[in-house]
């Protein structure tokens, strides 16, 4: 099969690879769509993957083949690879979705997504739903991500949001945020492409923070309180402090993006009012199947997130990584196998 692998800093591979074979326990699936993750983007950029190792964390395909003692799934079933509540004698610590994205691509040389075939423990996926695209079924790793920061955060049904950023995570909090109930959600987002696609997906309003002052009209729009909770998930060098600015007393700011360089704080313009910070880091089986089931019900839209220039063959992977290591328009690349 072919496989984009890993082969050193800034270097991937497109690489004929011996096909994988499912262990007893274990099923074969074709990969449809192969979503690039900033994670993944980062591993590229700073040598974080180990060589020889095949990265690629938010898939979706096909049963290929069963192992001998599998009898949940057959061959054709269609499936998001991850997601499975850990069987009985597997300590949760390592099985959760939340630890699997880590494994594959600092750790582990397995088989990653970037590839024709993967090969996984039969719990580990959750069936797809019949009425749920594949165009959407490849947003489910990302947005269990963006479920599991709502769950973790202070928001509460009628609340005023902020989102800052609106890159994918950013895009699917926004979704999850709305699906919740909240009465606005306000996203900040320079980049023109990222903020018309907040706009199609319902976004109250949309600023450009590089010409808009974010923090005074967001405080206006509170009524001159602040928002109740702000979501960062830009991990740009301004956000994190115009999010701590912009929330009310006693209100809250969730990192769910990682800087990869120092940010500024001035704590004197919010340490006063008492807000919280809280960190937001990977997802559990519980958010993919809330996410699944979001999907099932239409609350989530991949239309304005992954259209025909989302997609890239593996000639494409190199140069791909490349541009998305520096700030761009981009929403959400895919790979077709």
């Amino acid at each position: 099969m072919k496989a984009a692998v890993t082969r050193g800093e800034q270097r991937i591979e497109i690489e004929d690879v011996p096909t994988p074979e499912p262990g007893p326990d274990q099923v074969l699936v074709k990969i449809k769509y192969s979503g690039l993750c900033g994670s993944d983007v980062h591993r590229f950029q700073y040598g974080m993957a180990q060589p020889g190792s095949i990265m690629g964390h938010e898939f979706c395909g096909e049963i290929a083949a069963t192992g001998a003692n599998v009898t949940s799934w057959k061959e054709g079933d269609r499936l998001v690879g991850g997601g499975g509540s850990n069987p009985d004698g597997i300590p949760r610590a390592s099985s959760s979705a939340r630890y699997s994205a880590q494994t594959v691509g600092f750790k582990s040389p397995g088989w990653g997504g970037f590839a024709e075939y993967a090969v996984m423990d039969a719990w580990r996926p959750l069936r797809l739903p019949d009425n749920v695209s594949w165009e959407t079924a490849v947003l489910t790793e990302p947005c269990a991500i963006a479920v599991h920061a709502v769950r973790r955060s202070a928001f509460r049904v009628g609340d005023q949001v902020v989102v800052m950023g609106a890159g994918p995570i950013g895009l699917l909090t926004q979704q999850v945020l709305q699906a919740g109930g909240a009465r606005a959600v306000y996203v900040s987002e320079p980049a023109p492409a990222r903020a018309e696609a907040a706009r199609k997906l319902g976004a109250t309003e949309v600023f450009d923070p590089t010409k808009t002052d974010i923090v005074s009209t967001i405080v206006e729009l509170s009524e001159g309180l602040g928002v109740p909770l702000a979501f960062d998930c830009a991990a740009a060098k301004p956000t994190l402090q115009q999010g701590l600015e912009m929330v009310r007393r006693g209100g809250e700011v969730t990192l769910i993006s990682m800087a990869w360089e120092d940010v500024p704080l001035l704590t004197v313009e919010w340490i006063g009012r008492e807000v919280d910070m809280k960190a937001s880091y990977g997802s559990t089986p519980e958010d993919w199947q809330i996410v699944i089931s979001l999907m099932e019900q239409g609350k989530i839209d991949s239309g304005p997130m992954v259209d025909q220039n989302s997609f890239i063959g593996f000639d494409d992977m190199q140069a791909t990584l490349t541009r998305l290591m520096t700030p761009q328009d981009d929403i959400q690349s895919v790979l077709v196998p």
